[in-house]
């Protein structure tokens, strides 16, 4: 059972405790917030059918004496750094004696298979050629030497996703290493070159520094060649820093190490050449087209998108060429907070993989996510209006309307002059937000048309502004979607493959979709679990390609497993192809719904349509 080192401090002082303890009294005694605590509970209470920890109101929390899972955590309690050593242990050794290992390290034979299949599971996300083997009670790992400083580098890439930004956390898995000295020398020479990365890429490039100098500490060489390295600006900052690191730690560094290096700041770097490469743009600008065609958003509309994804992405490519990926701290943040953004990443990063012929992880997915977002932030402040000015009056008075309409914040303003009301027809009213004239018109349409007078006041544009922001407030669409045909409560599968293809029958059976939807749900799904949030999951296809749109809802008995979350409630998504922004919002309004995790078992537990619908928002 893999649960953290404070986790395990709250189960002790629970079971040392006579009375419950208070939320507030745990997090004194642990040095952290009572948002933490309760949160670390939630995740305790996860690891089995029964909770392993109990709330009484007015009272605090208290042990479950009925669940015998605390005795196990008593049982195979261990130094967190336990799995580290035996990954050291493979890497150093040619091969292993099972159950010497586990008599070494005082752990039971079936503990130590669990850590080995863990350890694989964490290999197997990067290369499954360097997985943990056993043959005739020998574990071993087959690999060269930089194949074992990938393994040991992908250790320490998850643990950043733990210990976030402290270094004190990792200083037992090095020896030889003072991380402290470590970090202060590389900020310096940092700083001195003027070289600028951001604080997550500065803990993995100097864990990546640490595990160089640990291996060479042990006689551990790479067998690469220096003469395929070009003298850049990657090449001058690997210069330097080797000098900086030889005469900080008494150590000499082999030539041969120098690629180790190079290809930590060439996975960085982008340099103008890289820029100005054609194939590149032409395929960033595919993309954007793409997602502008599937998911109805043009993010062109964002003058900067285009530069920030030819950067990442040449940046990208050469990490992925080394396999040197970033770690993202934040991207169960982002899957949970944004799912619809994250869903156009993942198309992206699909997008990507193929055009380019390349691989990378989900942490970069993330990290594409990011620019994603900050570009639909950048739209939705700016958004483009199109009002079309009927009005008589000649250029100069058309020219102070412009100027007029500037003044109005928050959107950009397209304007269009129709000369005369006889010109004001449909098909020009088509695309636009709101027509302004002077003059009165005689038209049937849906548009909101405001009448001035010859110029406009300072309560002409508020009453425009508000005409403006109200047009962008759409009603809920949630209800539009849900149908009591497609519930099915209580329902009892194996597994997340199970659900989707019983739901996708439902669908197709009842018309919503073509027979292969499921296959195309569950291609998504390989991409990226769809299990946004606690205890509930989101699958649906990667392109809108439904014959109608609905949400089919499924309540499960007993949770399933969807990769890394425990599931209680599905809602497969089928939307038709069509020029709106119903994809968008109705994640929106859903993960909104199942943003609190007592919120989404209520849901989980009716069993009819109309008490789930009560629940739902209006």
């Amino acid at each position: 059972m893999n649960i953290s080192h404070r986790q395990e401090k709250i189960l002790e002082k629970l079971s040392l405790n006579q009375q419950p303890s208070t939320a507030g009294q745990l997090s004194k005694e642990l040095g952290v917030s009572s948002k933490t605590i309760r949160n670390d509970i939630q995740q305790l209470n996860q690891l089995s059918e029964l909770p392993l920890v109990l709330s009484k109101a007015g009272a605090g929390f208290f042990l479950n004496t009925e669940n015998t899972l605390f005795q196990q955590v008593k049982l195979e309690k261990q130094p967190a750094n336990i799995s580290f050593e035996l990954l050291t242990r493979l890497l150093d050794q040619k091969a292993c004696d099972f159950y010497e290992l586990a008599d070494e390290f005082f752990i039971s034979e079936s503990t130590l298979d669990r850590m080995v299949k863990e350890l694989n599971a964490l290999i197997a996300k990067n290369d499954h050629r360097l997985l943990i083997k056993r043959k005739q009670n020998q574990l071993f790992i087959e690999g060269d030497e930089a194949a074992k400083r990938r393994i040991f580098t992908l250790f320490l890439n998850q643990e950043i996703e733990t210990n976030k930004l402290s270094l004190d956390n990792y200083s037992d898995y090095f020896e030889e290493i003072d991380l402290a000295k470590l970090s202060k020398t590389v900020v310096q020479v940092h700083q001195e070159e003027g070289f600028a990365i951001n604080d997550f890429s500065t803990i993995s490039f100097i864990l990546h520094l640490a595990v160089l100098l640990e291996r060479v500490s042990k006689k551990s060489y790479l067998n690469a060649s220096q003469s395929v390295l070009e003298k850049n600006q990657s090449w001058q900052l690997t210069l330097t820093m080797v000098k900086r690191l030889e005469e900080s730690f008494d150590v000499e560094i082999p030539e041969k190490e120098y690629a180790y290096i190079y290809r930590l700041y060439s996975g960085s770097i982008v340099s103008d050449e890289d820029l100005a490469d054609k194939e590149l743009k032409k395929v960033i600008k595919s993309l954007l087209a793409s997602i502008d065609s599937i998911f109805l958003i043009d993010f062109t509309q964002d003058e900067k998108i285009n530069d920030y994804l030819l950067t990442h992405v040449s940046a990208l490519y050469k990490r992925s060429a080394h396999q040197q990926y970033l770690v993202n701290p934040l991207l169960d943040e982002i899957k949970s907070k944004f799912p619809f953004v994250y869903n156009v990443s993942v198309y992206a990063s699909g997008f990507l993989q193929e055009k380019l012929d390349i691989q990378f992880p989900e942490d970069e997915v993330a990290y594409l996510s990011l620019h994603f977002l900050s570009a639909l932030d950048n739209i939705r402040a700016h958004k483009k209006k199109r009002i079309l000015l009927v009005s008589p009056y000649g250029v100069g008075n058309q020219r102070v309307v412009r100027n007029q309409l500037n003044k109005i914040q928050d959107f950009d303003i397209e304007l269009s002059v129709a000369e005369s009301i006889f010109a004001v027809t449909s098909e020009i009213t088509e695309d636009k937000s709101m027509i302004l004239t002077t003059e009165p018109l005689e038209l049937k349409t849906t548009i909101p048309i405001y009448r001035y007078e010859a110029f406009l006041t300072e309560t002409d544009l508020e009453k425009i502004q508000q005409i403006l922001i109200a047009e962008n407030q759409t009603p809920s669409v949630l209800a539009t979607f849900l149908k009591e045909e497609l519930f099915f409560p209580q329902k009892e599968f194996a597994n997340r493959e199970e659900v989707i293809q019983f739901l996708c029958q439902e669908l197709y059976q009842k018309d919503y979709c073509e027979k292969d939807y499921v296959e195309k749900v569950l291609k998504r799904e390989a991409l990226s679990s769809t299990a946004f949030g606690d205890f509930y999951a989101l699958p649906h296809a990667i392109k809108r390609e439904a014959k109608k749109n609905a949400v089919a809802i499924c309540s499960l008995a007993k949770p399933v497993q969807w990769k890394e979350k425990k599931v209680k409630l599905v809602l497969l998504l089928a939307l038709k192809e069509e020029r709106d922004n119903s994809f968008e919002q109705l994640f929106e309004e859903l993960v909104q719904m199942l943003s609190d995790a007592s919120q989404v078992k209520k849901l989980a537990k009716q069993t009819s349509f109309r008490d789930f619908m009560e629940l739902c928002p209006n």
